[in-house]
């Protein structure tokens, strides 16, 4: 709009000037005819360079509307495009993210499962150990308990045959004493008799 109004005042600028330049030059003719024919003249040359100038306006909008338009696709083509090369690559990070997570995850779930295998392991281990230990401790325990056993066994015939001797050795003591006395008793009975004896 700015553009046309500089073309239509430029115009009629230049019309007017030429009027009042061929009204000096052309005293002869007469004023009001000239004038008239003159104006109509520059009106229907004014009206084609406003046509023109429209036409050229136009042609000029018409052409930066569709380099502007040109512009835009290109920009939403490009930026579009761009979008998709994002996305590509945030999905192609994801998955090569995705697939790291998944490689720890089964590495770290293979060392734990293997931990746990080797924990149960020594754990097996461990617990045979103790089992075999025990085996040997009861073993030895048996072993010490019988021979304990014997020895007690061992000790009580000795005290039993010792005890028995020591009886035997009573006893036949006894018997000595026994005898002794039986033999002082007749001795003196004997004695006492010979006294009565005498007496009478």
């Amino acid at each position: 709009m700015k553009n046309r109004k500089l073309v239509l005042s430029l115009v009629a600028l230049a019309g007017l000037s030429s009027l009042s330049a061929q009204a000096q030059t052309n005293n002869t003719e007469k004023p009001h005819e000239t004038i008239m024919q003159r104006v109509d003249t520059l009106a229907k040359k004014v009206g084609a360079d406003v046509k023109h100038a429209e036409g050229v306006e136009k042609a000029k909008l018409n052409a930066d509307a569709q380099k502007v338009g040109a512009a835009v696709k290109k920009a939403e083509t490009t930026e579009k495009a761009k979008l998709n090369a994002d996305k590509q690559r945030v999905k192609a990070d994801l998955a090569k993210d995705k697939e790291k997570v998944n490689k720890v995850y089964q590495d770290d779930k293979a060392k734990f499962n293997a931990d746990v295998k080797k924990a149960e392991n020594g754990l097996a281990k461990d617990e045979q150990k103790v089992k075999n230990s025990y085996r040997k401790d009861e073993a030895k325990v048996k072993q010490g308990f019988a021979k304990d056993k014997q020895k007690v066994r061992n000790a009580y015939r000795k005290d039993k045959a010792k005890v028995k001797a020591g009886v035997k050795k009573v006893k036949q003591g006894l018997a000595k004493d026994g005898q002794k006395i039986k033999n002082t008793y007749n001795k003196d009975k004997a004695k006492v008799k010979a006294f009565f004896k005498k007496e009478k």
